[in-house]
């Protein structure tokens, strides 16, 4: 499955990762929790249920395995992702996201992992098709 190393579906899916972490932000604050992983899986679940796109059971991997992958990176690796993207490169070059990637992707398993891109090849549609401003 080479569709996470594409450097669009992973963008997408960064994006994603970064809006419902925006958004759990003003769920509830982590940093003032006594179980801090178990907050973000919360803020996580409230934002993905949003969405409306996944099942009760989908939004519970998704966000456990995604905010144990988050929770995997270093400091130095999230400077190099940064740097990366700086650098108008995909971060899907990188080793460690490419190992990331397959952990993630049997985290959520093939059933998970086929409706993820699917719900991206359908926003990259609508995104494409949206007038341009």
């Amino acid at each position: 499955m080479n569709f996470l190393k594409s450097k669009t579906v992973y963008s997408t899916l960064f994006a994603l990762v970064s809006l419902t972490a925006t958004a759990s932000h003003a769920a509830q604050d982590p940093s003032k929790s006594s179980n801090v992983r178990g907050t973000l899986i919360s803020n996580c679940k409230e934002s993905a249920t949003k969405a409306g796109k996944l099942s009760a059971g989908e939004v519970d991997k998704f966000c456990t395995c995604q905010v144990d992958a988050e929770g995997s990176l270093t400091k130095a690796q999230e400077w190099q992702i940064i740097s990366t993207v700086n650098q108008k490169k995909s971060p899907s070059s990188l080793p460690f996201i490419q190992q990331q990637n397959k952990s993630i992707q049997t985290c959520f398993g093939p059933q998970l992992t086929a409706k993820l891109k699917q719900l991206t090849e359908e926003a990259m549609k609508s995104q494409a098709a949206a007038p341009k401003q």
